[in-house]
């Protein structure tokens, strides 16, 4: 996943005239997390250090943007800035980039061709650089992208893959095979009137099909937002804007779910977008209309809506060993069930002959279930309607998405509802419905948000404890000046019992060398969670779930002072469902695994989960009070540390039973209820 740096907002020619136009107060909300309000009127928002480019390029990986296209201007021109700074930084091969040609004057090839062979320069198809063009042609011709492509052979290097793009993809499309090009983009799709984001996703979308009809290869383009009113009120030199250049602003939901459109588009095409990337307008496009980059208002909402499309929490799949309708079956083996038993090789199919249109498929609880992500796989691409619904008595329906394709996988995240049932309601499509799966989670909510907070000192009052739970990684928290690293800390009050196993935090540069996060019933007396060394730019912990009304980050070395821009606190297996209880059956040690089940008592579905000090085997042996075995599980044991793994208990009788844990040699044993209905 790439994203177009427009590289030239930090020269002064450029970027002191986007000052000006995001100067008013309204357009305030736009800043970049590195701006600063001047005034009412006026604001400093150039990129001009290494600190802000460290701190950009941590944002973009923590997110998973795998690279940056920088627009290309050249060398020491004033207007390569960005590109210069990211050149020169240390952690520069923690976002990979590449070039878009064709907005300036042409680079040496032989230059260019040197910076392919570039460890961070970004490779598609095994070694193949990655060139985009920008204005279709972009003033070059097939003699000259031969000439590149020889020179990049030569130099050991596959051949590049190049892409032409304009904001019209039509147009790029006209010059693909005059040049010799491989794929076709879109820099940005433009909107006007104050039009819907929805419209101009579905623009996108039909693009994208279109140029897949004629059998050109395609890199999807994400466009993020197009509002061209702070160069309409404030022109700039280098474009001219009409008043109605803009369309409403996009949610980070709205973003996000653009991005899974284009993610899913190419895992239904894989040979028309054979490169396997697409490419998202813009990070810093601030005055234009579309950004993904964190800003000084809203935080880092845009790039943690997309972390979620990328790399999902892992959450368990609460539709599992439940209850199933349909409003119809083909046949006996292809009956709801089948889209619910996390089998891809199965499926639920309507009746033959039934309209697709009126078709549902749903789960029933057996509880009041909140969720608020939905996973679909269907044969094919049949459906181009339909709505995931949810109820508490199965009989009145209130929507919770609605949506148009869905093919081989389909992530949807929307606002958490919670029903006693969930179903997927078909309203148009071709033949009849086939659903291989229907998951359905609950996607984690961090639990130390707006919550109190406190810590052992404070830099200054705009440094204090709360920044460091606000949700916004352009704040922080930060030790008094003169303070000793041992000993500081940074905690929040729940106000209430809490259960949680996840920690994420982020810290400037790598100052932390050793810390402790720990809990407590009363503030007072604290207990371990976990023991660690370093932070970083981002780090996520995983331990066995404790249960506390304070958590901390207790901080026994390191260098300077202590700065936290974000402290999150996950319980990653609660389904706030009200079935889930949490039995804590010992605080992790360095040396022993550690071992719970949730929930307990438990109905049907149970999740082990253990934590591995090393690798090794894991056993488990259910015995009935009697002390016969009932049931024998070796789970998986790939990684070192924290794991969890599902099964079904719905054949045990109702009653008590003892579970023993076995790992390297050690043994534990923990009881658990079971409430069958049998």
């Amino acid at each position: 996943m790439g994203e177009i740096n427009t590289d030239g907002v930090g020269a002064p020619s450029v970027g002191l005239q986007v000052e000006r136009s995001l100067g008013p107060n309204k357009y305030h909300f736009r800043l970049p997390f590195y701006g600063v309000e001047i005034g009412a009127d006026s604001v400093q928002a150039r990129e001009l250090t290494q600190t802000i480019m460290n701190q950009d390029i941590a944002y973009a990986k923590d997110a998973g943007i795998d690279y940056w296209a920088f627009v290309y201007y050249p060398d020491n021109s004033g207007l390569d800035s960005a590109r210069t700074l990211y050149d020169e930084n240390a952690n520069k091969n923690d976002v990979k980039y590449c070039f878009i040609l064709g907005a300036s004057v042409q680079p040496s090839f032989t230059w260019l061709v040197s910076k392919f062979s570039e460890l961070n320069y970004q490779k598609v198809l095994d070694n193949r650089p990655l060139l985009y063009i920008f204005g279709g042609a972009g003033g070059y011709n097939s003699t000259q992208i031969t000439s590149i492509r020889n020179l990049a052979t030569s130099a050991g290097l596959g051949t590049p893959y190049i892409v032409v793009m304009d904001q019209n993809s039509t147009n790029a499309a006209n010059s693909l095979n005059s040049i010799g090009a491989d794929a076709v983009s879109g820099y940005v799709t433009a909107g006007s009137g104050g039009g819907s984001y929805s419209g101009l996703v579905s623009s996108e979308i039909n693009n994208w099909n279109s140029h897949k009809a004629t059998g050109e290869k395609v890199v999807p383009w994400i466009t993020s937002g197009w509002d061209n009113r702070p160069r309409y009120d404030n022109p700039v030199s280098w474009t001219t804007v009409g008043e109605n250049d803009w369309i409403q602003t996009a949610t980070a939901i709205e973003v996000a779910d653009h991005l899974a459109d284009g993610l899913n588009w190419i895992g239904n095409y894989p040979s028309t977008s054979d490169a396997n990337t697409l490419l998202i307008y813009a990070w810093n496009e601030f005055d234009e209309g579309g950004w993904i980059c964190p800003t000084l208002y809203n935080g880092t909402d845009r790039l943690h809506a997309i972390k979620n499309v990328i790399s999902p929490p892992s959450t368990p799949n609460i539709a599992l060993s439940k209850s199933y309708s349909s409003s119809s079956n083909w046949d006996t083996s292809q009956e709801a069930p089948k889209a619910f038993d996390a089998n891809y090789s199965t499926n639920w199919q309507a009746a033959y002959g039934s309209t697709f249109s009126g078709q549902w498929i749903q789960v029933n609880f057996g509880a009041p279930t909140t969720f608020n992500r939905v996973k679909l796989s269907e044969f094919g691409n049949r459906t181009s309607g339909y709505r995931i619904e949810y109820s508490t008595d199965g009989t009145t329906w209130q929507s919770a998405f609605s949506g148009t394709n869905i093919g081989a996988n389909k992530s949807i995240n929307f606002t958490a509802v919670t029903g006693n049932f969930a179903r997927i309601y078909f309203t148009s499509g071709q033949n009849t419905p086939i659903i291989y799966e229907f998951e359905v989670h609950l996607t984690l909510d961090d639990q130390a948000l707006n919550k109190s907070y406190s810590s052992s000192s404070n830099w200054d009052t705009s440094q204090e404890a709360p920044k460091a739970f606000d949700a916004n990684y352009s704040t922080n928290w930060q030790a008094a000046n003169g303070s000793t690293f041992n000993g500081q800390w940074l905690q929040v009050n729940f106000g209430a019992s809490a259960t949680f196993d996840v920690v994420k935090l982020s810290e400037y540069g790598n100052r932390t060398l050793g810390y402790r996060i720990e809990y407590s019933s009363n503030g007072t007396t604290w207990n371990i969670a976990y023991t660690g060394t370093t932070i970083g730019s981002s780090k996520e912990l995983q331990f066995t779930p404790v249960t506390a009304n304070y958590a901390r980050i207790y901080f026994t070395s390191g260098i300077n002072t202590p700065i936290i821009f974000e402290f999150e606190i996950y319980n990653s297996i609660s389904l706030k469902s009200g079935q889930v209880h949490v039995t804590p059956f010992e605080n992790i040690t360095n040396d022993e695994p550690s071992f719970n089940i949730y929930p307990n008592p438990v109905k049907g579905e149970a999740i082990f989960y253990y934590n591995l000090p090393k690798m090794g085997d894991v056993f488990i042996r259910i015995y009935n009070t009697e002390g016969k075995l009932m049931k024998t599980f070796n789970l998986p044991s790939d990684n070192k540390g924290a794991n969890h793994y599902s099964v079904n208990l719905s054949d045990l009788k109702s009653g008590v039973y003892v579970v023993r844990c076995m790992n390297n040699g050690y043994s534990k044993s923990v009881k658990i209820v079971v409430q069958n209905a049998n």
